[in-house]
């Protein structure tokens, strides 16, 4: 379901978000005229939870929090943790997740599991018994060859979601007469 777009740069939202009690009780919570705050949280609630973001490279969740709280110029006080922030980027998770999208996040863990060995690798540490190396070279280099192979993966299943949703994007609410797809 894509409730949220960006449309020239601005993130924005089919009049069926305000319906998903979620989301609504955010837009209700902001009682001015023009819904500045409720706008602005309903951004951040989207480059917090859709694939198409462009923080969903960062893992960390309170890293992901600081970068689009910068991003979006959210005051200092602002957490993005208040249990109605919460639910709607949790229920806007559930309501996007896919197939693709857990195999993608799938992926990222696993990178981001690399990246953490391959930072916290020393080359220099031996073993007490027989004072050879712990990590083998050898292996690490043959390891280290494959990451372009798993970044490129990573960018396919990428661009694969993308398309997914843009594919339901289109196609929207339509359903189909009775013998359209049937084959008949």
């Amino acid at each position: 379901m894509n409730l949220f777009e960006i449309v020239n740069d601005v993130v924005t939202f089919s009049p069926q978000a305000l319906l998903i009690t979620p989301f609504k009780k955010i837009w209700d919570a902001d009682e001015s005229k023009e819904k500045f705050e409720a706008t602005r949280i309903l951004g951040f609630i989207y480059y917090m939870a859709d694939e198409r973001s462009d923080f969903m490279h960062i893992l960390d969740t309170d890293e992901r929090i600081e970068e689009i709280k910068n991003f979006l110029d959210m005051p200092k006080s602002f957490t993005g943790k208040s249990k109605d922030i919460v639910r709607a980027v949790h229920y806007y998770e559930k309501l996007s997740e896919t197939t693709s999208t857990r195999l993608l996040q799938s992926t990222r863990l696993v990178l981001q599991k690399i990246s953490t060995f391959l930072d916290n690798i020393d080359l220099d540490e031996r073993d007490d018994r027989t004072k050879k190396p712990v990590h083998d070279i050898g292996k690490i280099t043959s390891s280290v060859e494959k990451i372009p192979k798993l970044v490129k993966a990573i960018n396919e299943i990428e661009k694969e979601v993308i398309k997914e949703k843009e594919l339901k994007a289109q196609n929207g609410n339509k359903t189909n007469a009775m013998f359209e797809d049937s084959g008949i």
